[in-house]
């Protein structure tokens, strides 16, 4: 009998060692995770991070869920210290046996979760693939709206689009390229499918679609010396509150007056080139003004961008303000959530045009580009607000370049 409660009791403690060493074994790893986690620029944490990275590196495949959980951060530094521990224990797992137990329905579930960070969903496909061959060819399609892989789903549909059109199955032909284009993004995509489109004679709206502001009525250039257009709170900023007075004019560079002008830019990414619609000048200000109808009350991003910088103000209130010289007009640059009311919506816009680069070669570029459109990049249904030129005063200058273009 207490031969059977010794041998009992001997079993009951080794049960609870057991536990105690996967307790501490569990507790070990998250301690190693947070070291690399304090990592940060300028080598930050790094010894303990190496220290964590060998001990992690060392563990099973077990280790791959918590693992991912914590490389779907922010922090670069720590995300690359733990992308060298996965790549680590995959790359000694699948060189020992190709045919281990990954947790493949956890790898899949896991691409296919657009909240975790692109890059880190990229390494997980690619080692699907490695396991199960062809795997990301079956599931790249059915991702058209998934912030990482749409430009790849996008592609596939305009292919599928044009197999159809050369079977002469017209209307799968079409149900392709209206996908490609509903879901596009990329300025290239988006340009192929409104081109394939039109060859089947669809007509779609780029600017629509994008979310694009193309019709503005401008108004410069204003002096200013230097760099000093930035600061500087000149008329049509002034009446910001109220809104501006496209009847008005003022002084302006040299001396001359200035009034606003209309003019829609032809450029479906909605690119407006300041130097032919304002004038070929150097420390100056312009102003771009616009309405916006909203067919809703909505929280939409403003994207922008502008040579040399842009403040932007809606309903008399500043929601941009960027300083920045010589930074060239990219597509979506600035970012920033805005609020429009539904029906009308004020907008003001000014660009400062920067003294000449020190390399007289490089061009001083002045230009703007903006647009209004959901989180994906898609537009958000607003349209041109402007009232009619007669109402207004103003003068058309499309027509004037346009004119002038043609006498040319």
């Amino acid at each position: 009998m207490m031969s059977v409660l010794r041998t009992g009791l001997l079993v009951a403690v080794l049960a609870a060692d057991l536990a105690c060493s996967s307790l501490q074994a569990a507790d070990d790893i998250d301690v190693h995770l947070s070291a690399i986690a304090r990592t940060g620029p300028g080598g930050r944490g790094s010894v303990a991070a190496r220290a964590a990275r060998e001990r992690l590196s060392r563990e099973g495949l077990d280790l791959l869920p918590q693992l991912l959980e914590a490389m779907n951060t922010k922090n670069i530094v720590a995300a690359n210290w733990y992308r060298s521990v996965y790549e680590d224990i995959t790359r000694r797992e699948l060189a020992a046996d190709p045919a281990a137990k990954f947790p493949v329905s956890f790898l899949k579930q896991y691409v296919s979760n657009p909240k975790h960070q692109g890059r880190v969903r990229r390494l997980v496909l690619d080692l699907i693939d490695r396991l199960e061959p062809g795997y990301s060819k079956s599931l790249i399609p059915g991702l058209i709206d998934d912030p990482e892989f749409r430009d790849e789903a996008v592609a596939v549909a305009l292919v599928r689009g044009d197999n159809a059109k050369k079977a002469g199955q017209l209307k799968r032909a079409i149900a392709a390229y209206e996908s490609a284009f509903r879901s596009a993004r990329n300025p290239s995509q988006v340009s192929s499918a409104a081109g394939k489109l039109k060859s089947v004679d669809r007509q779609v709206s780029v600017v629509a679609h994008m979310g694009f502001v193309t019709d503005w009525f401008f108004l410069g250039p204003f002096d200013a010396p230097g760099t000093t257009g930035f600061d500087l709170v000149l008329p049509p900023e002034k009446q910001v509150a109220t809104g501006v007075v496209l009847k008005d004019t003022y002084k302006g560079k040299g001396g001359g007056r200035i009034g606003w002008k209309r003019f829609q830019t032809p450029d479906p990414f909605g690119q407006t080139n300041l130097i032919q619609v304002i004038a070929p000048v150097k420390e100056a200000v312009g102003y771009a003004y616009t309405e916006i109808n909203s067919p809703r009350n909505q929280t939409v991003q403003l994207r922008c961008g502008a040579d040399d910088n842009i403040t932007v103000w809606i309903n008399g209130k500043q929601v941009l303000r960027r300083l920045q010289w010589l930074n060239g007009t990219r597509l979506d640059r600035f970012r920033v959530n805005v609020t429009l009311r539904k029906g009308n919506n004020r907008m003001l816009v000014k660009v400062c045009q920067g003294p000449q680069h020190k390399n007289p070669a490089v061009p001083n570029n002045w230009s703007l580009q903006l647009r209004l459109c959901d989180a994906a990049g898609g537009g958000v249904g607003v349209t041109n607000g402007l009232p009619p030129l007669a109402r207004t005063g103003a003068v058309d200058l499309r027509r004037r370049i346009a004119i002038k273009e043609s006498v040319r």
